[in-house]
């Protein structure tokens, strides 16, 4: 070795993530772990997505990566970039979130697609470190020109690391980054790395906002019409039901997933295609996901691969080209605040038995006078005033966000009155007027990679750009259906619940370095680009190829 870098700071996660590991746990997913039970980044799946970030972003492989073998197993190279494994700083919060599956026919929850996984809260830090040397004969410029793409990467638009990175999980961004160069070559310089560690070296401003090359980002400011929250089951029976929120560093926010978005998008992107093709949905939920004869939606969104992988005429499985984040209410829940609440619902469900009854006493028999309904029916009162007070506590501490409690009942359809033993209550976030709610929320963040939207990864010829096109179409027309209210997010879409306003003139496009022909977007709005023949009729003409003539 003639020269070393070494890059050391922490990642912060930017969204909630999730890295497999082997061990029991709470969840069916839990999160990797070191021997000390610390969270942990594998050093294998910080290289492995730091390379392919930069191959991306069309930094070339070289020979400080390594070299593999050759056919006959002679040769090859170990790499020069060395990534340590990066433990959790700290005690993280960690917590476990429930995901199913969307079935396409019947618009409910896939029957044995309920599945729990660990995820650690945005804000959770972990120790980097990074070793780049260069060795004698190599070309040290080459090996500082890595680092410095590496460093401008990760403290700019950061890298999504883990599961469901497409889903707004996994985004990380370096933070109190440090920079060292050692000289290996000379007496002087080797003193001075075992003293000192090496030289500082100056980092650049980075810019959190860069978009990354290749990426066409679509930026969706909204604002909820209603009460809009995807919920979350609670225990007992005086709420039902919270809004799902997530750790925020200090805070604590409402958190609408992008697995949640993303869902929602893809859905209604399959019911445009298939009304314009004709092609009929599948009953069996995985032969769904194939999304066969899709192409544009196997484009955008991904698709599963045939269960039957001995065939090699089935379609290989492949990730989409749309990642979608996360988005985050921007007002801030009191996180001491907000857990109070959630425990006080905890411990009035505890006074109370699932039939609304107070439970029996030590000797098994009911307390005395608790016979009549009445006596249910004021306890049951009396628990849901007391959650009351605690919610407009709360509702005092926040702007922008006011929760109520909801009650519901079912209707019993023989005798037109409430069902027997179906009264529920949930809580609810409003934005509480017009202009808090449209800053309520951060916008949605939509970031297609251009690279990826090949229908066939082979192709060179035109055919790859009309693939493109009608991929970008298809996204446009989803983006319209969401301008004019046809989609909403969340529980309760089809009872009032979960609209959104978008102004498509507030829908703005952002392109990053060799995007290719969407390089006309960036800056447009959404309105201006729907309104522009110049840009919708090559767009239109692939669409309609891609139909079949059906559009």
């Amino acid at each position: 070795m003639i020269r070393r870098w070494e890059l050391t700071g922490s990642l912060m996660t930017q969204a909630p993530l999730h890295i497999g590991g082997l061990d029991a746990g709470p969840a069916q997913l839990v999160q990797a772990r070191d021997g000390a039970g610390r969270p942990l980044l594998p050093g294998t799946a910080l290289a492995g997505v730091i390379r392919s970030a930069l191959r991306a972003d069309g930094v070339p492989d070289h020979r400080l990566w390594g070299l593999p073998p050759e056919r006959d197993g002679t040769g090859g190279e170990a790499s020069w970039v060395r990534v340590d494994d990066a433990p959790a700083v700290g005690t993280p919060y960690v917590e476990v979130r429930d995901h199913v599956s969307i079935d396409r026919v019947h618009g409910v929850a896939a029957r044995g697609h309920l599945f729990s996984r660990e995820v650690l809260a945005a804000g959770t830090r972990f120790a980097f470190r990074m070793v780049v040397d260069a060795p004698e004969g190599a070309d040290a410029a080459t090996a500082e020109d890595l680092v410095d793409a590496v460093a401008a990467r990760l403290r700019g638009p950061g890298i999504s690391v883990g599961a469901a990175v497409t889903r707004g999980l996994g985004l990380v961004r370096l933070v109190d980054a440090v920079l060292r160069e050692s000289d290996l070559a000379s007496r002087a310089g080797m003193l001075a790395a075992l003293r000192t560690g090496g030289e500082p070296v100056d980092l650049p401003a980075a810019d959190p906002d860069e978009v990354p090359p290749g990426v066409l980002r679509i930026v969706v400011p909204w604002r909820p019409r209603g009460p809009l929250a995807v919920q979350v089951s609670s225990d007992g029976d005086v709420v039902s039901a919270f809004p799902l929120t997530g750790r925020d560093g200090e805070h604590t926010r409402l958190e609408l997933p992008g697995s949640s978005i993303k869902g929602v998008l893809r859905s209604h992107a399959e019911r445009i295609t298939r009304t314009v093709t004709g092609a009929p949905t599948p009953e069996k939920f995985l032969d769904q996901m194939r999304a066969d004869g899709l192409g544009p939606v196997a484009a955008l969104f991904g698709t599963a691969a045939a269960r039957d992988t001995d065939d090699p005429t089935l379609p290989a499985g492949r990730r989409g080209a749309l990642r979608v984040a996360t988005c985050v209410s921007t007002a801030a829940l009191p996180t001491a605040q907000w857990e109070a609440v959630r425990l006080l619902q905890r411990r009035l469900a505890d006074t109370v038995d699932h039939d609304g009854a107070e439970p029996p006493g030590d000797d098994g028999s009911d307390p005395p006078g608790d016979d009549g309904p009445g006596r249910t029916a004021d306890q049951v009162r009396a628990a849901l005033g007391t959650l009351q007070r605690a919610v407009d506590e709360l509702n005092d501490s926040v702007a922008g966000i006011r929760f109520t409690i909801a009650h519901h009942v079912a209707v019993d359809r023989w005798t037109g009155g409430a069902a027997d033993s179906l009264l529920f209550a949930t809580v609810q976030p409003h934005a509480t007027d017009a202009g808090a709610g449209a800053g309520a929320w951060q916008p949605i963040t939509l970031d297609l990679a251009m690279d990826r939207l090949d229908q066939d990864p082979t192709t060179t010829s035109a055919t790859a750009d009309d693939d493109r096109r009608a991929a970008v179409a298809l996204l446009l027309l989803v983006l319209r259906d969401l301008c004019d209210g046809w989609i909403g997010f969340g529980h309760g879409t089809t009872r009032g619940a979960g609209g959104v306003r978008v102004d498509p003139a507030a829908v703005t496009f952002r392109v990053g370095p060799r995007a290719g022909w969407c390089t006309t977007l960036d800056g447009r709005s959404l309105a201006d680009v729907l309104t522009d023949d110049e840009v919708t009729a090559p767009l239109t003409a692939a669409w309609l190829a891609t139909a079949g003539g059906h559009g």
